[in-house]
C-alpha cells in the first residue's frame, strides 16, 4: 500500500503538476479529428478533384523530368 504525503508548503505547487502535459502536435491531431468529424470536407473535396489530380500529375511529370539525367547517368556507368 502507498500513502501520499503532503507537506503545507508544497500544496500551491501541487495543482500544476497534477495536469497532464499536451503537446502542440496532439492538439493539432484533435483539431483535424473535430474538423474531419463535423464539416463537409468530402463535398469541398470533390469539388476540388479535377485541380488536386492536375497539380498531382504536374509534381509527377516535373520529377520524372527531373530524375531522368540522374538514372540515365547511373545506368551508364
Amino acid at each position: 500500500m502507498q500513502a501520499e504525503i503532503t507537506f503545507s508548503e508544497n500544496t500551491l505547487g501541487t495543482k500544476a503538476a497534477d495536469h497532464p502535459k499536451i503537446f502542440p502536435i496532439v492538439k493539432q491531431v484533435q483539431r483535424l479529428n473535430k474538423c474531419i468529424a463535423k464539416s463537409d470536407w468530402d463535398k469541398k473535396l470533390a469539388v476540388c478533384e479535377k485541380f488536386i489530380n492536375r497539380f498531382s500529375w504536374g509534381i509527377i511529370i516535373a520529377a520524372v523530368i527531373y530524375l531522368t539525367p540522374v538514372c540515365i547517368n547511373i545506368i551508364l556507368r
